[in-house]
């Protein structure tokens, strides 16, 4: 069914029934526009934001409570806002806009009004701490979900997603009882008072693509690029204009109702181009343009997909490649490790191996990262639903997000170099390292399972316990993590990890087998749950 902007804004404005809480998952809140994300929740998230600003400097981590620490001897500087190609992400930040303004607070938009990458935004964020701005941000998307659905998340002065979110939950949630203490002006009264700047964000970041991509490699050679339709619009043509690049471009247009896309593997319109049911969407296109290799993303460019010679490519194997690429030609420290996430391969730690890298697992969600990206700790952090972030060509640090751009031009740049699609790169992988059989299956969630789940996520100690003494497919248990869901770690390289996704209302269940049948892999599942008391 076609969506409807009228109505949607009615449901955004006049939400019927009663309000979700304001709940911040791996990658700020989100919900249906409607009850679970209307006008109400981002007056109340960005009242919360300046409060806890006014309290400690900032919204976002910091060492200090102190604010004076945390400014640095300088005044707080204004808060740069963006926002994805939704229709409610439209309304969403001029209510934002009224609550910053009317609090004092200056905003910077993206001139013209377009929509914002999420790594440009971060981009932004650093550049103006670099010249000593007290800049933070926030970002009106809901990435990768259905256009129905919207969101909102914040960036510290770190350029990255926010990791000190209760407070801002909390807050929020006490003024969406009690909303009277919520400062606002109109838009044309914040506009009027100056408190509302335009700049060009997009182009001081694609400037500097070329510091962290090697895109000499890619003049003289084809490739193809899509943005779905979301916040990337016009990137790829703009980089052929500054680099000499030939990237052919699909679905360029904003494209805020999904009407180019394919739907998912339960029908939804989802952006998430590491789906290849979204792929759809431009199947045909690369042999159409003569290209090894066409790259998309999803809504706010963060996450990547891509299809070459083999089809759709596995996000799994596409981090794969890449890392194994930086390795070989990036001459940087060994020092700098490779981040993963619970619920990516474990081929990535026989490459890390194989080069001498050190490995970090982190729990899902790339607020993990950011400290390490800040620091220059990685050579490639990642995580396998599609995101990844990586330094600049010298190693400096670049953004402290994802970058789905950055992304689909160093896959790019590999094939460029290598001559070989990634589909042949991964498959010489294979023949160093073994095969990977890996699967993420995510079901609806059940409301009696999820909680289950939820409440074992918090309990090391049980989960240990009704575990204990027992083999799992016939495999001695290894290593058992326990936060971020529940990981299983069993000999010969199969684990399974369950764990509630924080943006959806399903469960993941990831699991891998090295050498062997999914199959084992999926008998190792069913005998957790059982083991877990997780029974569907």
């Amino acid at each position: 069914m076609a969506l409807d902007p009228d109505a949607l804004e009615r449901a955004y404005r006049e939400p019927p029934g009663l309000l979700a809480p304001v709940k911040n998952g791996t990658s700020g809140h989100r919900g249906m526009t409607g009850p679970g994300f209307c006008v109400a929740h981002v007056r109340a998230m960005t009242q919360a934001l300046v409060d806890i600003r006014g309290a400690r400097g900032t919204f976002g981590p910091a060492a200090s409570d102190d604010p004076a620490v945390n400014l640095r001897g300088a005044p707080p500087g204004p808060v740069i806002l963006g926002k994805d190609v939704r229709y409610t992400s439209d309304w969403a930040i001029e209510t934002a806009v009224e609550v910053f303004a009317g609090n004092g607070i200056p905003v910077i938009l993206a001139r013209g009004g377009r929509a914002t990458p999420t790594p440009v935004v971060s981009h932004a964020i650093r550049a103006a701490q670099a010249r000593g701005e007290n800049v933070e941000g926030a970002i009106l998307t809901a990435s990768h979900n259905p256009p129905e659905e919207a969101g909102y998340k914040s960036n510290g002065t770190d350029g990255g997603p926010n990791t000190r979110t209760g407070p801002i939950d909390e807050r929020a949630n006490a003024l969406l009882a009690d909303p009277t203490s919520i400062r606002s002006v109109t838009f044309a009264q914040a506009q009027a008072a100056g408190l509302v700047v335009e700049q060009d964000l997009l182009t001081p970041y694609l400037c500097e693509l070329d510091t962290v991509v090697d895109l000499a490699l890619l003049r003289g050679q084809r490739f193809a690029a899509t943005p779905l339709g979301g916040s990337a619009h016009g990137v790829y043509g703009q980089v052929n204009d500054l680099f000499g690049t030939d990237i052919r471009v699909f679905l360029d247009e904003p494209d805020p109702a999904a009407r180019h896309r394919t739907p998912d593997w339960d029908g939804k319109l989802r952006g998430d181009p590491s789906s290849p049911h979204v792929m759809r969407a431009v199947e045909g296109l690369r042999v159409r343009a003569g290209a090894p290799l066409i790259a998309a993303n999803d809504n706010d460019a963060d996450r990547f997909g891509a299809e070459d010679s083999g089809g759709s490519l596995n996000p799994n194997h596409v981090l794969c490649v890449l890392f194994d690429y930086l390795c070989r030609h990036r001459a940087l420290p060994e020092a700098l490790a490779l981040g993963r996430t619970i619920g990516t391969t474990h081929l990535l730690d026989l490459i890390a191996a194989e080069h001498g890298r050190p490995v970090h697992e982190v729990d899902v969600g790339f607020k993990w990262y950011v400290e390490g990206l800040t620091r220059g700790r990685y050579l490639l952090a990642c995580e396998e639903s599609a995101g990844l972030s990586l330094p600049r060509r010298d190693g400096s640090p670049w953004v402290t997000e994802k970058d789905g751009i950055v992304a689909a031009l160093l896959m790019m740049e590999s094939v460029a170099r290598t001559g070989l699609d990634l589909t042949s790169q991964y498959r010489q992988l294979e023949a160093r390292h073994g095969t990977h059989a890996y699967e993420r299956v995510d079901t609806p969630a059940d409301p009696a399972r999820k909680a289950a789940l939820q409440a074992l996520a918090k309990d090391p100690g049980e989960v240990r316990r009704r575990l204990e003494g027992h083999q799992v497919a016939g495999r001695a248990i290894l290593r058992i993590k326990v936060g971020d869901g529940v990981k299983v770690v069993l000999d010969s390289g199969l684990w399974v990890l369950k764990r509630a996704s924080g943006t959806e209302d399903i469960i993941k269940d990831y699991r891998e087998v090295r050498e062997g049948d999914l199959d084992l892999a999926r008998r190792a599942s069913l005998e957790l749950d059982a083991l877990l008391g997780l029974g569907r």
